[in-house]
């Protein structure tokens, strides 16, 4: 019997806290980011993610400007597999931010991008929401 697949996951690390639903109760993505500014809640279309190979990249912008550039929060999350709804299980990923530059920052030429890797650790697990059907476990 093949386990569940997570849809909440809540990091935190480096003064960072997040929690990310992959599908709420409307059936869309949600995240919530936590830093020393406070808290950001990102829904639907400006939660980014991509499989890439060794895990889903899940990205948000936590600031931009129209000239100077931003800030991206992006994590890495490992393929997990609960042994059954209602169990956990605790895994380690970094958090990465990104700085980038915008077309009025200055110097015009160079590096445009930087990143800082932060350790998180991590609780993956399931949730069912009232109006969600569990579901059903694969036969291998």
């Amino acid at each position: 019997m093949a386990g569940v697949t997570p849809n909440e996951y809540t990091l935190s690390g480096g003064g960072l806290t997040v929690t990310y639903i992959t599908n709420n109760f409307l059936g869309k993505p949600f995240l919530s980011y936590t830093d020393s500014m406070g808290t950001k809640d990102f829904y639907d279309g400006a939660i980014r993610t991509v499989d890439v190979g060794i895990g889903t990249l899940v990205t948000v912008t936590t600031r931009m400007t129209i000239d100077t550039g931003g800030t991206e929060f992006s994590m890495l999350l490992p393929a997990i597999e609960l042994p059954a709804i209602g169990k956990t299980q605790d895994f380690s990923t970094d958090g990465i931010i990104t700085n980038f530059k915008g077309p009025d920052s200055f110097p015009l030429t160079g590096v445009r991008e930087s990143y800082e890797f932060i350790p998180m650790k991590g609780t993956a697990r399931r949730v069912l929401f009232l109006f969600e059907k569990p579901a059903m476990a694969k036969s291998a």
